[in-house]
């Protein structure tokens, strides 16, 4: 397997640090960056990288291996390389019951990023009543319920762990008591506002009810 460049990993980490939603993974992420840092290219890694590197991988929670992490039988490689030509299949022996591999916590942080991309595109559009009614078509009850439904899934039993859980909840129950229009109900605003704080998401100059509003309408693109 060909060795990650500095640039490749800072670059993985600032990803990272910029849409995964978790705090602890995303802290773990800067203290890796920091260490990759002193890192100068073309020269052994560090062994401050490998130990960050280790933290982060555990934070996403990847088991370390059963001997070790310099002792792994070669597990994390293939699974690495899973979705390449050069992939050697798992065996059989391993398929069933093996631990979470690195190529599992990137799909599952895919996944969340996915989640939490819907729902702010929803509850973007929806803090904002000026730009939601410029719109010439909404999406419908179940396609905002849909996006709300996709956040609290994707988190599994770490979902009350978050703050916008009670937020996401509760915006939950006014869409799917409400009929879209062009006209937001007060409270629905005012819960899509409070789930866009809880995630971190701070409202445009101005104020949501200036003229320019939400940098983007209601869509209707289910991705």
């Amino acid at each position: 397997m060909r060795r990650p460049t500095r640039s490749e990993v800072l670059q993985a980490a600032d990803d990272y640090i910029a849409y995964f939603p978790l705090e602890q993974p995303r802290e773990r992420a800067r203290e890796l960056r920091e260490a990759v840092l002193t890192w100068r290219e073309g020269e052994e890694i560090p062994q401050t990288v490998y130990e960050a590197t280790r933290r982060f991988v555990l934070s996403l929670g990847v088991r370390e291996p059963g001997g070790g992490w310099e002792n792994d039988d070669g597990y994390q490689v293939r699974a690495i390389d899973r979705d390449t030509n050069e992939a050697e299949p798992l065996p059989e022996s391993e398929a069933a019951g093996a631990p979470r591999s690195y190529s599992d916590a990137s799909k599952k942080a895919a996944r969340l990023a996915q989640a939490v991309a819907g729902a702010v595109n929803i509850a973007g559009a929806l803090a904002s009543p000026r730009s939601w009614a410029k719109a010439t078509s909404w999406p419908s009850r179940e396609h905002l319920v849909e996006h709300v439904d996709e956040l609290l899934s994707a988190f599994g039993a770490e979902l009350d762990q978050q703050r916008f859980a009670a937020p996401a909840r509760r915006l939950r129950a006014l869409l799917s008591a409400w009929e879209p229009g062009p006209e937001v109900p007060a409270d629905v605003s005012e819960a899509s506002r409070d789930l866009l704080a809880a995630l971190g998401i701070e409202a445009p100059p101005g104020g949501w009810d200036a003229p320019e509003g939400s940098p983007e309408g209601p869509s209707n693109d289910s991705g």
